[in-house]
């Protein structure tokens, strides 16, 4: 399995001109932690909720919050190899590049998913009973 075929949709992203509160909003409507950040179609970053809330001026622009990912893949990663990646790296969230392009996000959480449904020890039926 890739790392494309866990991405989630639709992608959520802002530029780096965009003010940090509306970053923070996107971010509470979409229920998310995260953005990339996107200029001219290519990925500049990534902001957080925390950087959003840093700083004295909270009218301040994305592109002086954001900060550059720990870890960045390719849209080919192996998803069998990515979680040990995201803990090795100390984060929950990757951004899924294609040719300077961000086509994605992926959380520890849907990299579990993913290979929960690869390990018959793993699957959980509905009502949350491992079967």
């Amino acid at each position: 399995m890739k790392a494309r075929d866990l991405v989630a949709r639709p992608l959520v992203t802002v530029g780096p001109r965009d003010f940090a509160r509306h970053a923070e909003g996107l971010m509470d409507d979409f229920g998310l932690t995260m953005l990339p950040v996107v200029d001219r179609g290519f990925f500049c970053g990534v902001v957080t909720k925390a950087g959003c809330r840093s700083g004295e001026e909270y009218a301040r622009k994305v592109e002086r919050v954001m900060t550059q990912p720990a870890l960045t893949i390719g849209s080919d990663f192996e998803a069998e190899t990515l979680f040990e990646a995201m803990t090795r790296y100390e984060v929950i969230c990757v951004p899924v590049l294609d040719q300077g392009q961000v086509v994605g996000m992926i959380t520890r959480l849907d990299v579990l998913r993913a290979l929960s449904h690869d390990d018959p020890h793993l699957r959980v039926d509905h009502a949350g009973h491992r079967s």
